[in-house]
């Protein structure tokens, strides 16, 4: 099924073709959410990461995303020069994944080279930081001082929430035995709420989807980058070498819910082409994408997204 469903989608993409910033925003439901999958080559050689092709890859993307064909006007189409950013990575298995650190070293020397200064920018979930941190706002851990109602519960949000007025959220491509994939939604709802195992139960659904809603999470989110250098398709959060995919590759979209749902899909057709134990299914389930897209956050429906498999530029 993912390779018919993927495949048909494989289209060159062209610029300006984008109507709006994302599908959901489409009242009438005519717009699908874009999804493209940005690789090179040579990206990742087991620990070795080539990290020229990992700037190509990133503004190759967010021109996409953006439909522009300059990276630097695409990138402060997101993000405004007064901004406070947080990049927010996934802390849970990044150092076994072992590709974070060169992730944030290019971000910001992008980033940088466009007019942003070092403190502007906050490290979130990354404990080996790169030099280009240097100057960066400290990560402190701690937690605001009233609960927050999300809908299903109450707790307390992460206090680097109140420090920033954007993120940039860099989640892992992971399997992940609760939610079925940690991703996107669930990324970002475990690492913001005090007391996650809470909401364990009924695979985190609809707790992770409600969390992600809240305007003080949400509302900040400017941009989700799938780190997808290496994946972990089974036995998540628990990283085991046998089971990590070398991809060399990234997913950009402005939907979050749509990035998880062909995030699930690629993890399947890995699980597919490599050994597992006995009895394992093929395919994840994360019934959160569901509430997620009742919520308006984005869609999970295959038939709404447009997937797409796209080299990075030569030239960026």
């Amino acid at each position: 099924m993912l390779l018919a469903v993927l495949t048909a989608a494989m289209v060159v993409p062209v610029w300006g073709e984008c109507r709006y910033l994302r599908a959901i925003d489409d009242p009438l439901g005519q717009a699908r959410s874009r999804v493209y999958e940005v690789y090179g080559e040579y990206t990742v050689r087991g620990a070795k990461i080539h990290m020229p092709s990992v700037r190509k890859i990133l503004n190759t993307g967010i021109k996409q995303i953006a439909c522009m064909d300059d990276s630097a006007e695409a990138w402060k189409s997101y993000l405004h020069e007064e901004d406070i950013i947080a990049i927010k990575f996934c802390e849970v298995g990044g150092r076994q994944l072992a590709t974070n650190k060169e992730f944030c070293s290019i971000l910001l020397q992008i980033l940088y080279k466009i007019g942003f200064k070092p403190e502007q920018f906050m490290i979130i979930g990354l404990y080996d930081l790169p030099e280009e941190a240097a100057g960066t706002i400290p990560w402190e851990y701690g937690w605001q001082e009233e609960k927050v109602d999300f809908g299903s519960d109450y707790d307390y949000l992460a206090s680097w929430l109140d420090k920033v007025t954007a993120i940039i959220h860099v989640p892992s491509a992971m399997d992940d035995n609760i939610t079925g994939i940690r991703g996107a939604i669930a990324d970002m709802a475990w690492s913001v709420v005090k007391h996650p195992g809470k909401y364990y139960a009924s695979n985190g659904d609809p707790f992770v989807a409600e969390i992600y809603n809240l305007p003080q999470v949400r509302g900040k989110i400017r941009l989700t980058i799938v780190n997808n250098l290496r994946s972990l398709f089974y036995g998540g959060p628990n990283v085991k070498q046998i089971f990590v995919s070398e991809n060399g590759s990234m997913l950009f979209s402005n939907d979050p819910v749509a990035l998880d749902r062909i995030t699930m899909e690629l993890l399947a057709k890995q699980r597919e082409e490599n050994d597992l134990p006995s009895g394992t299914k093929l395919f994840l389930s994360a019934p959160h994408l569901i509430t997620a897209e009742a919520l308006g956050i984005g869609y999970q429906d295959l038939n709404m997204i447009q997937y797409q498999y796209v080299k990075h530029d030569k030239n960026e």
